[in-house]
């Protein structure tokens, strides 16, 4: 996910810095925060698929970075905002649905 401050970051073509989640095991999901210093979307996809990301949870995407990080295998769930730990927990339980983590104006 795109981050600032704790919030799912607006628009993932911008982002300064993603929080990757990975399972922890036992002791559950384990968050680690990744500069993204890439300037081009083709330079953020190779970073994306290096860093072995699989899914993105963002709000806001370009067509175009959209279209290559699909290409590349990689699962877009667009149009979310909210507080990176209950995106999280809305996200493994199914919830991300939920009016309260939708972006305004996104269906």
């Amino acid at each position: 996910m795109p981050t600032f401050n704790g919030r799912v970051s607006p628009v993932l073509d911008a982002c300064t810095q993603l929080c990757v989640l990975e399972s922890g095991g036992k002791e559950g999901a384990v968050y680690r925060t990744v500069p993204m210093k890439a300037a081009s979307i083709f330079e953020r996809t190779n970073h994306i698929k290096k860093l072995g990301i699989r899914v993105i949870i963002c709000g806001a995407v370009s067509e175009a970075f959209y279209n290559l990080l699909r290409d590349a295998g990689i699962e877009l769930v667009c149009g979310i905002t909210g507080d990176i730990d209950e995106v999280v927990a809305a996200h493994r339980s199914g919830n991300l649905g939920q009016a309260r983590f939708r972006m305004p104006g996104s269906e």
